[in-house]
């Protein structure tokens, strides 16, 4: 990575945030070559969860955070030294098959875009080997923040569904999708009612409790941090058998409504 190269007296972002973008990046950034042929790095969220994109700023020492909207916030970048330590950040790193097919286009834009102008940069050989995700790293905790979807619904006849759903565009990604279900040991993948989508589903409390020791090791920085641990909490509950009874029930009941009340839902996958 070139961050000392062109930020020689800032502090080099640890190993576990530079993975969390990374994976971040995969489910909610977008790579801008414009018909100029100038280049941004953007990620855009819910102007609610405006924080994760100060944080990026905070700890990548560069960028600008703009509010795009009443609902909606970016983090963007468009100058060249900056956007060459991205570029030396997501270089060989990336996961999702589609997603580097947009990456690689980035790459030849930015290696005509640096012979230009005042500031001369050295081009990019692409590095695109396939990967697949660990959970030895932060990028499912950064790819969940991005897509990750933590769900119940508790019925009033004691009835209930516990689910943690991730969701992809693109028949290209679901060999991603389908290690998901090797490395949480369960789960199905299965087309989504959205066109040319897929979802990995984890279902039922037994299953879903697979993703209590990745995710309480690995932080998540948006506001699904807060569903996790609520999710998390009615797990123990549900556990506990505490929604047969019906006092608890409805105080439960009311509970999962909060788990994604503040989520931002403008998913782009």
């Amino acid at each position: 990575m070139k961050y000392n190269t062109h930020l020689p007296n800032n502090q080099i972002p640890s190993e576990n945030f530079l993975t969390w973008l990374v994976g971040f990046t995969e489910g909610e950034g977008s790579f801008i070559v414009n018909n100029r042929g100038d280049l941004a790095f953007v990620i855009t969220q819910a102007t609610i969860d405006k924080q994760v994109l100060e944080f990026i700023q905070e700890i990548l020492g560069f960028g600008k955070v703009i509010r795009q909207s009443a609902i909606t916030s970016r983090y963007v970048t468009q100058n060249k030294k900056e956007i060459d330590i991205l570029v030396s950040l997501f270089n060989g790193n990336l996961v999702l098959p589609k997603r580097q097919e947009t990456f690689d286009l980035f790459v030849k834009g930015f290696n005509k875009w640096v012979t230009k102008g005042r500031i001369l940069l050295e081009p990019v050989v692409i590095n695109n080997r396939p990967i697949l995700p660990t959970l030895n790293d932060a990028w499912f905790a950064g790819f969940t923040d991005g897509e990750g979807c933590f769900t119940c619904s508790i019925d009033e006849k004691r009835g209930f569904s516990f689910n943690f759903n991730i969701s992809q565009k693109w028949e290209i990604n679901l060999t991603v999708l389908e290690h998901f279900s090797v490395l949480f040991k369960n789960g199905i993948v299965s087309r989504h009612s959205e066109e040319n989508t897929y979802e990995f589903r984890l279902g039922g409390v037994n299953n879903c409790k697979n993703v209590f020791s990745y995710f309480d090791k690995y932080t998540l920085y948006t506001k699904k941090s807060l569903s996790y641990k609520l999710w998390k909490d009615i797990h123990n509950d549900l556990i506990n058998k505490d929604h047969l009874d019906e006092s608890k029930r409805r105080e439960m009941i009311e509970r999962t409504k909060m788990i994604n009340k503040s989520n931002n839902t403008n998913s782009k996958y």
